[in-house]
């Protein structure tokens, strides 16, 4: 492999991190913004993050996957599935474009206003 190959992929991965650091930043000023009692909770190396939505559904896993399955319409992974301690977060991949994130963190708004928890 040739040094500008080796550079290319350099380019390549750093551009990558720059777009998944923007899409875990995006999260995090929109839950501010609109969704305060909520938290990102950003995993070390990897392109996964757990939203804690504990401030609105206090561990209530059931009332949590009814809200982002039948009121949001968003397939991300229950928190519960993971055990215990999981119980009241969502797990989203933020490996994905920003037209797909900001339309998930729109419908979870809408959800959380349309049940009144914001």
């Amino acid at each position: 492999m040739s040094m500008s190959d080796m550079e290319f992929r350099a380019v390549l991965l750093d551009q990558m991190k720059d777009y998944l650091d923007g899409n875990f930043a995006y999260i995090d000023e929109y839950l501010k913004k609109y969704l305060p009692k909520a938290h990102l909770v950003k995993a070390e190396g990897t392109y996964l993050a757990w939203l804690d939505l504990n401030g609105y559904v206090d561990r209530d896993e059931k009332k949590l996957e009814e809200l982002m399955q039948k009121k949001a319409k968003v397939a991300l992974d229950e928190g519960y599935i993971f055990g215990e301690e999981g119980r009241g977060f969502e797990r989203i991949n933020v490996a994905s474009p920003r037209s797909v994130i900001e339309e998930c963190m729109n419908r979870i708004r809408t959800a959380f206003e349309e049940e009144k928890l914001v």
